[in-house]
């Protein structure tokens, strides 16, 4: 081997080593970060179309595929559309699958300042008029997400087929269930959050992701949205029994953060509900247990069709 061969070779491995040193480090710094940027690349590579739209505060992202009957889904606070990732493959065989970044959120504007409810729901009325064509639109929404859905159905009940709510909030706590705080500010209480919101069957997450949350809470949309005034006409409890849209409740088990008995308040209080239990699942299902939410969304999507 030639001198300046050795060279090459001696300096591609340095190159290789350096790039393997940097990934380990993103990974340890910034894991949220890589874990979102993985999942928005398996959208792509599951051939989900990436699209833009003008919102009222700015750009809205969302993805969309399959086709039939449009269902729009919407994610949890601090989430972004790659969370459902998991779960939408089966679903577009007989769906058109829209999976938004609410605003605050993922690639949606704003990206920093103030962010309220109306921001969300005016984000949500947004994408549903660029891609209903007309037709009702089943909303399924994870936590925050399905707080969102049951307002939008609140407004505009006619263009609504459906609601699937997976751990979604829809009436204030009681004040029976645990307090834990979800903009932790250190470690200890990353890993109150993080039992909250997880099953204890899952595998519990490293220190390094819990010093990922404590450092991402202070300018999260969480923060954001909780440093605005909360209108009482967003406050829906008194309205749910109004409802005449069918919902599916499809809920965790272990979820603490709202646990089956919060659950079971609110389908009480719908007109047509269904409480569809996970065992071994928390607050996130899409991303905790796939498995069981993919079968129960598609049940539940079927049994609207017919």
């Amino acid at each position: 081997m030639t001198r300046r061969a050795r060279v090459l070779v001696v300096a591609t491995g340095l190159a290789a080593i350096a790039l393997v040193v940097a990934s380990v480090a993103a990974v340890m710094l910034r894991p949220l970060a890589v874990f979102e940027a993985f999942e928005r690349a398996r959208l792509r590579l599951d051939r989900m179309e990436r699209v833009e739209v003008n919102g009222p505060r700015g750009p809205l992202v969302y993805w969309r595929g399959g086709s039939g009957p449009l269902v729009l889904f919407l994610h949890g606070v601090n989430d972004q559309a790659g969370t459902w990732v998991r779960v939408i493959a089966p679903l577009r065989d007989h769906h058109r699958v829209v999976l938004v970044d609410l605003p605050g959120h993922g690639a949606s504007a704003p990206a920093a300042g103030p962010l309220s409810v109306k921001d969300l729901l005016d984000g949500v009325e947004t994408v549903v008029a660029a891609e209903s064509r007309g037709e009702p639109v089943t909303l399924a929404g994870n936590s925050l997400g399905g707080w969102l859905a049951l307002l939008y159905a609140d407004r505009h009940s006619d263009r609504v087929r459906q609601i699937v709510l997976v751990n979604g909030a829809a009436i204030r706590d009681d004040g029976t269930g645990p307090k834990v705080n979800l903009l932790p500010r250190n470690r200890q209480e990353a890993a109150a959050a993080l039992q909250a919101t997880m099953s204890p069957a899952s595998a519990p997450m490293p220190g390094f992701v819990m010093d990922d949350l404590v450092r991402r809470a202070p300018a999260s949309p969480l923060a954001r949205l909780t440093a605005s005034p909360m209108p009482d006409e967003f406050l829906i409890d008194a309205r749910l029994g109004s409802l005449r849209v069918p919902v599916t409740l499809i809920w965790g088990e272990d979820d603490h953060v709202l646990p089956v008995a919060y659950a079971r308040r609110v389908a009480a209080a719908l007109a047509e509900a269904e409480l569809v239990l996970l065992p071994r699942c928390g607050h996130i299902p899409q991303r905790e247990c796939p498995d069981q939410l993919r079968p129960a969304l598609d049940r539940a999507l079927r049994a609207a069709a017919h």
